[in-house]
């Protein structure tokens, strides 16, 4: 089997699940989600809750008896060694806490209980179509406003997304990710405009509604999504033709789901304080730097 730790918002569980889903199809095994770490008040950490359930994946919930088998899940070195004694080497722990592409996770064999965060496609490239399959939402979590659905499908409709929320309100995360500057969000606007025209239609959706009705100041064709849960909120942005993306997660994967195969996806040049998007291979092939 393979166990993955989720950790974080819908964005990182959904690359925790990529990843961890070609690891076990590569061992021709079962995958279980851990949700330890979430249902647990860490200090510093934003509180999360389990959004896997909204999409049809493909996976088990790890329960106690599962995670007793890695010896809990601690994965500091002493407890790596452990599980591997414990268990007469049956059962390993592996963890990955760098961003970036960790080939070698693709090469383990055998039980594993695995930790990351495994953002890049690179994970899970050569199942992109099995992914796809599985992270389709369910019927009860897509929106009810039939209008709205139409408005976006019938357009060439840009997804914009403005990620503030918990990258203000915790210190900790702003001093890691930072926010997106108003230049980022100008120039990637001027470039949908000059690809597609000056009356191209944006939906803007944000976790701070009141920052942005005072703040983002454009002349475009705006609709500023609102009232929706992040699920709802996700799927709307999937159904864009096109996307200018947070450093966020959340947008990447909403940008990736999306199947219109002529989108024009932006990135920000930064995905943190101190790292590069492209120095950290997540970006996709043909998405736009700015």
């Amino acid at each position: 089997m393979i166990i993955v730790r989720l950790m974080g918002g819908l964005g990182n569980q959904l690359f925790q699940y990529a990843a961890a889903s070609h690891l076990a199809k590569l061992n021709h095994t079962d995958l279980y989600v851990d949700l330890t770490f979430l249902q647990s008040s860490v200090e510093g950490t934003s509180k999360r809750n389990y959004e896997l359930n909204a999409f049809n994946v493909d996976c088990q919930i790890a329960d106690e008896k599962v995670l007793y088998d890695f010896h809990g899940h601690d994965f500091s070195t002493k407890e790596r060694v452990w599980t591997h004694l414990v268990s007469f080497g049956k059962n390993k722990k592996y963890k990955f806490d760098e961003y970036g592409f960790d080939p070698h996770l693709l090469e383990l064999k055998g039980n594993y209980y695995i930790r990351g965060f495994f953002q890049s496609d690179k994970y899970f490239k050569k199942i992109a179509d099995s992914i796809r399959a599985s992270l389709t939402i369910k019927e009860e979590f897509i929106p009810k406003d039939a209008v709205l659905i139409n408005k976006i499908k019938s357009s060439n409709a840009v997804a914009i997304h403005i990620r503030r929320g918990d990258y203000i309100r915790n210190l900790s995360s702003m001093d890691a990710h930072g926010i997106c500057s108003k230049d980022y969000y100008s120039k990637a606007i001027n470039h949908m405009k000059s690809q597609f025209g000056d009356d191209v239609p944006f939906f803007l959706f944000t976790d701070d509604e009141k920052w942005v009705r005072e703040e983002m100041h454009w002349d475009i064709n705006s609709t500023l999504i609102s009232g929706n849960s992040a699920v709802e909120d996700f799927y709307l942005m999937s159904i864009c033709k096109h996307h200018i993306i947070a450093n966020s997660t959340f947008s990447w994967w909403a940008a990736w789901l999306n199947n219109n195969p002529d989108k024009v996806v932006i990135v920000p040049k930064h995905w943190t304080c101190n790292l590069q998007t492209e120095s950290i291979e997540l970006v996709p092939k043909g998405w736009i730097v700015k």
